[in-house]
């Protein structure tokens, strides 16, 4: 049964095509038109390319990717992740759908079919950023290299895509808490980005590496970025990195465990 109910939130997904380019589309492509244009400027400014310089694709790769967890990007994120979550109550088909299976699964759903398609907004990120560098490459006449890790970079690249994808994760949680207990596509968008608003200025603002700062899923995934990028013999200690992943990943329990229990217990009759 759960099986149906995935394959039904992506056929319904897949056809809301302004949700689903706004919310996991539609940064990555930006991204790469600012810097696009930002080399274009450049040119334009010297009024002649500058030969001699060097693009790292890998690593311009993975600093998009560690990056696609700002406030910006979780704006549009919580826009697709509030169609996904909060979408049956806007148009009132939850009466519709909650007899045909069980409400964790119908939830259960959303929240694997958002997984899914927050790894592909992860891709085409990577994707859009290597674009973007053989761009600015040629129009620069800069020499291509390869990562200074070497094959370690391989690991590192994962490391820092499977965080960023959890915290995005996080964004959909809370999304789906917020949808749900405020029945509303607007609610999750705006509750949700002041959340993540606070929680990222509040980051910014942290310095010593505590239990408590640690708390702040932003800054988790700061520290938790840092060692997994840092190379082998600069690497800071793995104490606070293993626990801001235990407090990432106790972050995404609550909210969506939150979500599930309280979708159900309520009263769907009128939604």
């Amino acid at each position: 049964m759960l099986a149906d109910a995935i394959a039904a939130e992506r056929f319904r997904l897949s056809r809301d095509r302004v949700s689903l380019f706004w919310g996991f589309g539609f940064m990555p492509l930006v991204a790469m038109l600012f810097s696009m244009a930002g080399d274009l400027f450049v040119r334009a400014v010297l009024r002649r390319p500058m030969p001699g310089g060097t693009v790292d694709l890998a690593n311009r790769a993975m600093g998009a990717v560690a990056g696609a967890s700002g406030p910006i990007t979780a704006l549009f994120l919580l826009i697709g992740a509030a169609a996904i979550f909060a979408g049956d109550y806007r148009w009132e088909t939850w009466r519709l759908v909650t007899p045909r299976n069980s409400r964790v699964n119908l939830l259960a759903a959303k929240l694997i079919v958002f997984a899914e398609v927050a790894a592909w907004s992860l891709l085409l990120t990577a994707v859009t950023a290597v674009l973007a560098g053989l761009f600015g490459s040629v129009a620069n006449h800069s020499t291509l290299v390869g990562p200074s890790a070497g094959p370690a970079f391989v690991g590192q690249y994962a490391g820092v895509m499977l965080v960023t994808w959890l915290e995005v994760l996080l964004v959909g949680g809370l999304a789906a808490l917020i949808g749900v207990l405020t029945r509303s596509t607007l609610g999750a968008v705006i509750a949700g980005l002041v959340i993540v608003f606070v929680q990222s200025t509040l980051a910014a603002t942290l310095q010593a590496v505590t239990w408590k700062s640690l708390l702040v899923p932003a800054y988790a995934g700061r520290i938790l970025k840092t060692f997994l990028a840092a190379p082998a013999e600069a690497r800071p200690e793995g104490g606070p990195a293993g626990l801001a992943l235990v407090f990432l990943l106790a972050w995404l329990v609550v909210l969506a465990g939150g979500a599930v229990a309280l979708f159900r217990r309520q009263d769907l009759t009128k939604e």
